[in-house]
């Protein structure tokens, strides 16, 4: 069984009546990217999803939800826009453009203030959603927040908001060692309570960042809830350049376009080579919360 195969298979939600569908709302499916802790390479696979995605010929939306002073996708796009002003205390929202050698991605980022963004202003989807026209067969979501942190509140935290829906698969980053390992295992232990509790959808897959496979050092020490789903875990090798220049105007580099590919195919059916997308994998209906709601 190949390694589409095995994310194609992976379980759903729960099935609930009131369906949020983000293709109601011309995104498409949604990928939102989460970071088992800090420096996890979320950004850096978000970009590359949305890389592969416009390389395939897909219609590509890429959020960044960071704090544009913290970003590490600030640099990724040549054409800025002017900025769309938040509404109920929320920041403001400003789009770009991300030109490639085969195809483009819209980007939707927070429009910079000078000032630190508190989590809370985060704008809602339904912001996002409104900041300009919407007609996307993918929709990328960098949380750009410490998953830990969001988590830990108890809050419905607006880029957590993007981890429902009937065509969502969400992905946590993580890297290859002992301790980033272990940061994981609390990471998704608070996830699968939000599940339960917070309407989330269940997490599709993991991406670790920097290896081709588990070292054999932290094989023996991967908790439960990692070893599960070691058949539905990717690696994406790191690359000297990336680590020193961070994400920049020019493409995702190929080590990390791989992994990317593994997971357009599962979630789309797409892939680099310009093939036409495909209805993502079913997942049963999910219930839209009343907190996913327009501000």
């Amino acid at each position: 069984m190949t390694a589409v195969e095995v994310l194609r298979g992976a379980g759903g939600a729960p099935a609930r009546p009131d369906v949020f569908d983000p293709t109601r709302f011309g995104l498409g499916v949604v990928v939102p990217v989460l970071g088992a802790h800090p420096q996890a390479g979320a950004s850096g696979i978000a970009l590359a999803l949305a890389d592969a995605a416009a390389g395939a010929g897909l219609r590509v939306l890429l959020l960044d939800c960071a704090d544009p002073a913290r970003s590490g996708l600030a640099g990724v796009c040549a054409v800025e826009g002017r900025s769309v002003p938040g509404a109920r205390g929320r920041a403001g929202i400003r789009p770009a453009t991300r030109q490639l050698r085969r195809g483009v991605v819209t980007v939707r980022r927070i429009a910079a203030t000078g000032e630190p963004l508190d989590v809370r202003r985060v704008p809602l989807p339904a912001a996002w959603i409104a900041a300009d026209d919407n007609h996307f067969d993918l929709t990328v979501v960098d949380a750009g927040w410490d998953a830990w942190s969001l988590l830990a509140t108890g809050e419905r935290l607006a880029p957590l908001l993007w981890c429902t829906g009937s065509a969502t698969f969400p992905v946590l980053v993580l890297r290859p060692t002992i301790g980033s390992a272990g940061l994981a295992e609390g990471t998704i232990a608070r996830y699968d309570d939000a599940v339960r509790t917070a309407g989330l959808v269940p997490l599709y897959a993991t991406v670790v960042v920097g290896a081709r496979t588990w070292p054999a050092t932290v094989v023996p020490v991967l908790g439960h809830r990692l070893a599960q789903r070691r058949r539905r875990t990717l690696f994406a090798e790191a690359t000297a350049e990336s680590a020193v220049s961070g994400w920049t105007t020019g493409p995702a580099p190929p080590a990390s376009l791989r992994a990317a590919t593994v997971l357009l195919r599962a979630v789309t059916g797409a892939a680099p080579s310009g093939a036409a997308p495909t209805a993502a994998p079913a997942r049963p209906p999910q219930r839209r919360p009343g907190w996913l709601r327009r501000g």
